[in-house]
């Protein structure tokens, strides 16, 4: 009956709703316009229907945009001052220009133009008269709207192309997503995770497997690895993966802080303890950790004075501050860094034994970057960082990329950080090329060398074996007197690897195991030239 389904109080009701349609079509809400009372002309109520209609379409267009943010999304518009703006359409591709995603009105207006059916996994030349390569370059050269044609009607909208976080251009002028593993950029501020710093490379995964298992054990850990590896940066991941993430981290350089202040920075002082000290004391960097974690970064530089007494904080778990009487318990997890060899300082007796022992509860060695088999994804991932910071995604010519993974890094990420820094801020519309990165590092003779080198390796030629020279054998003969019984058989592998693959370094640092940047420090290490280098 009517009143089942009608109450007369209710007629004075009026609603504007619109639908909002995730990627995947499903409906993930509404927004709505209510009133209590209906007015009489009903222009205000479509004004209200239009506007909810105009919310709806927004919302849908944010989350696709955040969803697909790894993804290459095409914005298609048939005004070109409106494609950037308010796109009618957005399409999201994959590296290879499948379409992976498409908005619901996408779906209704460019369906016609595949024949019917869905629009995933379709190759974008399918709906474009642009097939995705030719896509990428025309956008490598401008960020502009530009305008295309659909593939069977002929209709001409404009489109612009929003990059993933962070991308690399080849030389060949394609552009493929640098941003390695399918990884998320991190947040500026945002700690790097162990995963994240893990990279690609087997050893330091293996290493990072036995960080997991021991971090929240009590048991010290003891980094140890060149300058400028990250280990003050691995701490900080230790830390936020462990239980003690929600308590504070507390960093102390043992080598910045002069000796005469480490003690009381370390354990605090009482009132009055020392001519010049505050008035109410200070809470040392022992006890501002108590619950966290304190990292000791250069261990190896603790004057030996304070070593006695950072042992017996780590034994009987508690300090006592400069000028006090009761000692104050502790509960801290303790985590160690330096570039030295502290064993060697033992034996030289400039680090005690027993405090050695005690914070070598385990050791772990960071690599340096020329040891790195996944060099080419962590600068990536480390470009893909600094470019996020400044808003845009950054490109990279695969020339220049070579060149800086062929480049030794002496100083290692922190000198990758700096490199990057100065290429971006020199490139011009977030490209780097050979002419963006610092000098000493296009210039170096290993880089030269090495871009030669590649160069013949990408021409595939089967260099023939040849006898060398007389120079050359001088000189090789030369290196192999001075090599031990190690190094002359690892030169052996390496010379057999080579000759069997007729000099093709690609195939013999695969065989071997190696990365190439090593391969070509091992031939310069042994005297090992190629032929057509006589």
């Amino acid at each position: 009956m009517p009143n089942e389904h009608f109450r007369a109080k209710h007629a004075d009701l009026t609603c504007s709703c619109a639908p909002v349609i995730g990627p995947g079509h499903k409906t993930m809400g509404g927004i709505a316009v209510s009133s209590f009372v209906s007015p009489a002309f009903k222009d205000s109520q479509h004004l209200a229907l239009q506007l909810v209609i105009q919310a709806a379409r927004m919302v849908e267009c944010a989350f696709f945009l955040s969803q697909c943010e790894d993804r290459w999304i095409l914005r298609l518009s048939v005004e070109r001052e409106l494609a950037e703006v308010s796109s009618e359409c957005f399409l999201a591709m994959d590296g290879a220009g499948r379409i992976v995603a498409a908005d619901r009105v996408a779906h209704c207006r460019l369906a016609g133009e595949i024949g019917g059916g869905s629009l995933l996994g379709r190759p974008i030349g399918e709906t474009l008269d642009v097939d995705f390569r030719k896509l990428l370059e025309m956008f490598s050269r401008s960020s502009m709207v530009l305008p295309v044609r659909l593939q069977k009607s002929g209709l001409r909208m404009f489109a612009s192309l929003r990059f993933p976080r962070a991308a690399a251009v080849s030389s060949a002028g394609s552009i493929v997503a640098s941003a390695s593993r399918g990884r998320r950029v991190p947040m500026a501020g945002t700690p790097l995770s162990l995963d994240y710093l893990t990279g690609e490379d087997p050893k330091l995964r293996a290493c990072v497997e036995r960080i997991k298992r021991v971090m929240n054990k009590p048991i010290s850990i003891l980094l140890q690895g060149e300058t400028g590896t990250g280990k003050e940066v691995f701490a900080r991941a230790i830390h936020h993966a462990s239980r003690r993430s929600d308590k504070p981290f507390v960093a102390v350089n043992c080598a910045a802080i002069p000796e005469s202040l480490i003690e009381s920075e370390l354990f605090g002082y009482k009132e009055g303890a020392f001519t010049g000290a505050r008035s109410k004391g200070m809470r040392g960097k022992i006890l501002q950790s108590d619950g966290g974690t304190l990292f000791l970064d250069e261990i190896g530089d603790m004057p030996a004075s304070l070593q006695t007494r950072l042992l017996r904080v780590l034994a009987e778990r508690e300090v006592t501050p400069l000028g006090g009487e009761t000692p104050i318990p502790v509960d801290l997890h303790v985590i160690c860094a330096t570039h030295h060899n502290v064993a060697d300082l033992v034996g030289l007796g400039a680090f005690r034994e027993d405090l050695f022992y005690r914070l070598n509860g385990v050791s772990f060695e960071l690599p340096p970057l020329r040891q790195r088999s996944d060099l080419a994804s962590l600068i990536r991932d480390v470009l893909a960082i600094e470019a996020g910071t400044g808003g845009a995604p950054a490109l990279v010519e695969d020339e220049a990329m070579r060149i800086m993974e062929a480049h030794p890094w002496p100083g290692n990420i922190r000198q990758l950080c700096n490199v990057l820094r100065y290429a971006l801020a020199m490139c011009d519309k977030r490209v780097i090329t050979c002419g963006d990165l610092p000098a000493d590092i296009t210039g170096s003779r290993h880089s030269g060398e090495v871009a030669q080198m590649r160069c013949l390796e990408k021409d595939r030629r089967c260099l023939p074996e040849a006898p060398p020279e007389d120079d050359t054998a001088f000189l090789a003969d030369e290196a192999i007197a001075g090599l031990n019984a190690m190094e002359q058989a690892e030169r052996q592998v390496i010379m057999q690897s080579l000759q069997k693959h007729k000099w093709q370094i690609t195939r013999a640092v695969r065989e071997i195991g190696i990365s190439r940047a090593t391969m070509y420090r091992k031939m310069d290490k042994y005297a090992i030239v190629p032929p057509n280098k006589h």
